[in-house]
C-alpha cells in the first residue's frame, strides 16, 4: 500500500510515528505489528485495519463492470447537464476515477470546473469542446487530451448529439 500511494519508508514512519527500521520489518513481514501499531500504519494511510490487513483484498484486486451494470449520474440543476457513468465504481481503493461521460450540447451559464488531480480524456464518438484559460480545443473521435485538473476547465457536446468522452481523473 506505501508503494501503491508513492510514499517513502520515511514519510510512512513520519505519518505513523513508527520507526523506519520497524516499519520495513513490517513490510517484509519480519514482524507482526501489535493492533496499536496496525491502527496507526491505517490511520496513515486514511483506511481500517481490516482494510490494511487485506480484508476482501483479493475480492477488490479486480473490478469488472459490464456495459449495463454502471451506475449512471448526472449532475443536477439543468436537463442540459453533464451525464456520467461509472465504469469503475465497485472498485474499492483506487487512485484513478474513470467514467464515461456525455457533455451537454450547451452552457447554461459561464461557470468552469477546477479539482485536484489530473484528468485524461479520449474521445469515443462525436466531437468536444473543452474551455481552458485562454484557449478552447475541439476533439473528434479517437483525440485525447491530458491536463492538470486545477486549471478551471468545461466542455460541451459540438453538433446535434451528444459525444461521449471516457475521463479518467486521478487525484494527486
Amino acid at each position: 500500500m506505501r508503494q501503491q500511494r508513492n510514499m517513502t519508508l520515511e514519510q510512512l514512519s513520519s505519518a505513523s510515528h513508527l520507526t523506519k527500521s520497524f516499519v520495513s520489518k513490517v513490510e517484509r513481514g519480519l514482524t507482526v505489528p501489535s493492533i496499536s501499531t496496525a491502527m496507526k500504519l491505517a490511520d496513515s494511510f486514511g483506511i481500517t485495519v481490516s482494510q490494511l490487513l487485506g480484508e476482501d483484498h483479493d475480492s477488490d484486486a479486480v473490478c469488472v463492470v459490464h456495459k449495463n451494470e454502471r451506475q449512471a449520474f448526472m449532475r443536477p440543476g439543468s436537463a442540459s447537464g453533464y451525464n456520467y457513468e461509472l465504469v469503475a465504481g465497485a472498485k474499492r481503493f483506487k487512485r484513478m476515477e474513470p467514467y464515461i461521460m456525455r457533455p451537454p450540447l450547451r452552457f447554461d451559464d459561464e461557470r468552469l470546473f477546477s479539482h485536484v488531480g489530473e484528468e485524461f480524456m479520449f474521445v469515443l464518438s462525436g466531437r468536444i469542446e473543452v474551455t481552458l484559460p485562454g484557449r478552447r480545443v475541439v476533439l473528434s473521435r479517437g483525440d485525447a487530451l491530458y491536463f492538470d485538473s486545477h486549471l478551471p476547465h468545461r466542455t460541451r457536446s459540438v453538433g446535434r448529439k451528444y459525444a461521449e468522452v471516457l475521463v479518467v481523473i486521478i487525484a494527486t
